[in-house]
């Protein structure tokens, strides 16, 4: 049954019907594309079409007569995606092999010829047997791709080092030839007719972005890019000083904030305003592709210029000796004020003409004179200041004090850098043009990473220290929060700060070694072309050779940098007490040089067998020649591992008695009572007695025997020795001072004086200030000390001479040898 009346439908049903419908067909259309294309991505024939394809393109443009240095690397990228996407194909493709295996185990073989078997099942091992065949084609293939693309991305790698090893290997005409001076002259009418067209053409772009209605926006970024670089960067540099003393707490967080404060304004200043002053110009984009390309190479180095010149100013802060972080004299910061914005000029002076060159395709003349000019003046500038910093090294300071020693980094880095100079000076006199520019430019390139990276580590000791130091402000509530003890806080941070130094450290040696253009191994393989060395059966490559002592030297360095570390950073935040804490350091020196030495031999090609075979070669002479070095050596390794001796420890050794100042790897060091030390092999502590007389009870003991006359009152005698031992600050409390009659005789009472101090060492002092204490007081009591015995001769019973010193002659009060 149904009701005869039709209810009104508003008017806006059917088109809002209309338009959701739409909007979800919509909708579901883009889902099931999606999903679609989702589907044909995850398409494993398709996925490995596609990755043969894109190898195939990279290997056409390896085969490029033109290729230049970016595009290989840039094909370098494409085939290591390549590899892990086909190594990812691979992957999701194995489990359905190893199902459909699984499967045809589980069915089983096929019966032998002549035995019937089901249908079904015979179909049902086919089905799996092709299912398993399809897949293991498709993971052969893709497995095929990777080891393609491999050898494709090896293949471009050799032909980026031989790119590289041409270009250092290229000579020209020599500074002191005429061809060198001459043949620029003679290219010059065509350079300066190939310069005139471009600068006419930027002439050109100039006048048609102020005529095309762009005379407002130029006007505008013009203002705003000149007030960027001059009063914002001022009043930021401004803001960031009063906010680093102001707002940041106590310590030497602010003054590394403040340089990186001051870095960073100056570059993001000066390169924003030089970006404005671009889109200014080229507001509608009326730049020809030849200017539009120099302006935005200008605008980079400008913008790494600033950079460099903020950083060094800032590190130096000539002006400003209390921001300074390196350990540098106000002198010679003095006289160094200037560089940071020398070398930024140059490198934007330099980079610009190498652009210039490269945009108008100067002549070659040209080029290498460009490039002599390069190497001649950015050595010549980092000669100079390495000069200037030297000469800081040699003055002593205002208490007459000499410099600290420089860390031992910093010494290979200036030792590095003059061999660097002094090789592009040589390549650039003999013509290796090219040779000379590039380590003109590694040198600076080095300074600047160094200098990026040693602020950044300081950052991050600064921020550790101060957020989690045992005195800082999250001390206090980590112990509140977690119950975490401070000295447990300290140590974490010590140790984050460590792995985030290590991590700025390995990023600082990649951006060094990115520098030499493919990878830091085409200067090595530079001696793959001298002669193979020969030595019975061991063949020693020079190349291998320079990677053994380079890896030595570089781990040698990196062992007494983590020694530095443990045993001025970390170690000291422990409760180890100094000695464990000088045996750990020791330890991990040894254990590191082993490593070390065990690295260099496998990287010369000395395999295990190898070593173990010149080993028992050269045993015998190990046995007899060197026997006492190796004994003093394991003696020194017990001695480190068992600890029965430490530095700091006071031992009696035969004559020798003192403080242990080191134990080396072959002797010990033991500083005596007179300031001296002696050189005691390791061995004698392990085969000889040896008294410690701190390590078990640190206390020392006071000893003092004083003979006195039978008719001396003991009692009061003893009350003003214990006095005397009260009275010392420096004798302790517990044990409790005693004295005791030791001995009674025929001619004198002896008196046992006993009392403890803090350490065997200050035995002696306290030993003689009770004597002088104690002999004052009995003096001041009338208490004789015994004499010396008179010696009376008898005679035929007359009174003889009196030998020796009469009764009223002899003094009131002597002593003996006290101490005895």
């Amino acid at each position: 049954m149904t009701l005869g009346i039709d209810l009104p439908r508003p008017a806006f049903d059917d088109p809002c019907m209309r338009t959701l419908r739409i909007f979800f067909t919509a909708l579901l259309l883009t889902v099931s594309v999606a999903a679609f294309a989702q589907a044909q991505d995850d398409d494993p024939g398709k996925q490995i079409g596609d990755l043969r394809s894109q190898l195939d393109q990279i290997e056409k443009g390896m085969k490029d007569d033109n290729i230049t240095d970016k595009v290989i690397d840039d094909l370098r990228g494409q085939a290591g995606d390549v590899v892990g996407k086909a190594q990812k194909v691979s992957s999701a493709l194995s489990p359905n092999r190893d199902a459909a295996k699984a499967r045809l185990d589980q069915l089983g073989p096929a019966p032998a010829t002549g035995t019937k078997e089901a249908p079904e099942l015979a179909a049902t091992r086919k089905d799996a047997q092709k299912a398993f065949d399809a897949v293991d084609a498709q993971i052969k293939q893709a497995d095929g791709i990777t080891l393609e693309a491999q050898q494709t991305t090896s293949q471009l790698a050799d032909l980026r080092r031989i790119r590289f090893q041409q270009f250092l290997s290229r000579r020209t005409a020599s500074p002191f030839s005429r061809p060198f001076w001459s043949e620029p002259a003679k290219a010059f009418p065509r350079d300066s007719a190939n310069l005139s067209d471009f600068t006419t053409g930027v002439k050109t772009d100039l006048a048609r972005s102020w005529t095309d209605g762009n005379r407002i926006a130029l006007i505008v970024c013009a203002l705003f890019g000149v007030l960027l670089m001059t009063g914002v960067r001022f009043y930021l540099e401004q803001r960031a000083r009063h906010l680093t003393a102001n707002r940041m707490p106590p310590g030497r967080l602010r003054r590394s904030a403040l340089i990186l404060g001051i870095t960073l304004t100056s570059a993001l200043t000066t390169g924003l305003g030089t970006q404005l002053l671009y889109l200014g110009l080229n507001w509608n984009e009326t730049f020809s592709d030849d200017t539009d390309a120099m302006a935005k190479a200008l605008v980079r180095i400008i913008f790494f210029g600033a950079f460099i010149a903020g950083l060094g100013r800032a590190l130096i802060s000539a002006k400003r000796p209390s921001w300074r972080l390196p350990a540098i004299s106000d002198e010679t910061a003095l006289s160094l004020r200037r560089f940071p914005m020398l070398f930024s000029l140059a490198v934007v002076l330099f980079y610009f003409l190498k652009e210039l060159n490269r945009t108008i395709g100067t002549s070659l003349a040209a080029t290498v004179m460009t490039s002599s000019l390069q190497a001649l003046v950015l050595t010549t500038l980092t000669a100079v200041g390495l000069v200037r910093l030297s000469r800081s090294h040699h003055v002593v300071d205002e208490d007459g004090d000499p410099p600290a020693p420089r860390p031992i980094w910093a010494s290979l880095f200036i030792a590095a850098a003059w061999i660097a100079i002094v090789a592009s000076w040589i390549g650039l006199l003999t013509g290796f043009v090219a040779f000379a520019s590039f380590m003109a430019g590694q040198v600076v390139w080095t300074v600047i990473v160094l200098s990026a990276t040693y602020l950044a580590m300081r950052l991050v000791d600064d921020l550790f220290e101060t957020l989690l130091s045992e005195k800082g402000p999250m001390s206090a509530r980590a112990q509140a929060i977690f119950g975490t003890h401070p000295r447990l806080l300290d140590q974490a941070g010590v140790l984050l700060s460590g792995i985030v130094r290590l991590a700025l450290f390995m990023f600082g040696l990649v951006a060094v070694i990115s520098g030499f253009g493919a990878d830091a191994s085409d200067i090595l393989t530079l001696g793959t072309k001298l002669q193979t060395l020969k030595i019975y059966n061991f063949e020693f490559k020079p190349d291998q050779i320079l990677t053994a002592i380079g890896l030595f030297f570089l781990g040698l360095l990196a062992v007494r940098v983590i020694k530095n570390w443990l045993s001025e950073q970390y170690l000291p935040r422990t409760n180890l007490d100094p000695g464990m804490r000088s045996s750990l350091t020791t330890l991990l020196g040894y254990v590191g040089v082993v490593i070390v030495v065990a690295i260099a031999l496998l990287a010369m090609g000395l395999s295990v067998q190898n070593v173990a075979w010149v080993a028992s070669a050269l045993s015998v002479g190990i046995g007899f020649g060197l026997q006492a070095i190796v004994s003093n050596f394991i003696s020194g390794l017990i001695l480190l591992a068992e600890r029965p001796v430490k530095v700091g420890d006071w031992v009696v050794l035969d004559d020798a008695e003192g403080d242990i100042r080191r134990i080396n790897v072959r002797a010990t060091e033991i500083q005596v009572s007179d300031r001296s030390t002696i050189i005691v092999p390791n061995s004698s502590f392990i085969t000889k007695p040896v008294r410690n007389m701190t390590m078990a009870n640190p206390q020392g003991r006071v000893l003092i025997k004083l003979p006195m006359p039978l008719d001396t009152d003991p009692m009061e005698a003893r009350e003003h020795m214990l006095e005397a031992m009260h009275a010392h600050k420096q004798v302790l409390e517990t044990p409790a001072p005693s004295v005791t009659l030791d001995n009674v005789d025929r001619a004198a009472m002896t008196f046992a004086v006993t009392c403890y101090v803090g350490g065997p060492r200050d035995v002696g002092n306290v030993k003689s200030d009770l004597l002088f204490d104690i002999i004052a007081r009995l003096r001041k009591s009338d208490i004789p000390l015994l004499r010396p015995q008179d010696l009376v001769l008898r005679g035929g019973g007359n009174m003889s001479d009196v030998v020796g010193p009469t009764a009223d002659a002899a003094p009131k009060a002597s002593t003996d040898d006290p101490s005895s």
